[in-house]
């Protein structure tokens, strides 16, 4: 099974983490990493080895960051240079979801495109949204 590993800043992964499987059940081979200011890029860096490791597998692991150009953007990309491994960024609750509910479905390159698929069909004017369907 792919390994959905969450790398942002502050709580935010984790919350995300917590609220997906609130909605989806609980899921296996899933951590989200903080990354506050008393962290140091190695601790960064140490983490993200380790969760890799305990999730270990040939599916490879769908890592998502907050931002592009952060700290665990960055610490993502170096350390799964030469990993079975996808970094996509913009994180949002949908995406997480979507992870979930395809991984067990598709491969590592085919479940990263999907889960932006939808991370991006997700993101709409709500408002503008609903006038139209009332229009």
């Amino acid at each position: 099974m792919i390994a959905v590993i969450l790398i942002t800043h502050g709580q935010f992964g984790q919350e995300l983490l917590r609220t997906a499987q609130d909605i989806s059940g609980r899921q296996e081979a899933v951590a989200s990493i903080s990354v506050t200011p008393e962290m140091g890029l190695d601790h960064v860096s140490q983490a993200l080895s380790e969760a890799l490791q305990r999730f270990e597998n040939p599916a490879g692991a769908l890592i998502m960051v907050d931002m592009l150009g952060g700290t665990p953007c960055n610490t993502a990309l170096l350390k799964t240079k030469d990993l079975t491994a996808e970094v996509l960024t913009g994180v949002n609750l949908y995406m997480v979801l979507s992870s979930f509910t395809n991984r067990e479905k598709m491969d590592l390159k085919a479940l990263a495109a999907k889960v932006v698929e939808d991370g991006k069909r997700a993101i709409v004017s709500a408002k503008d949204l609903f006038m139209k369907k009332l229009s």
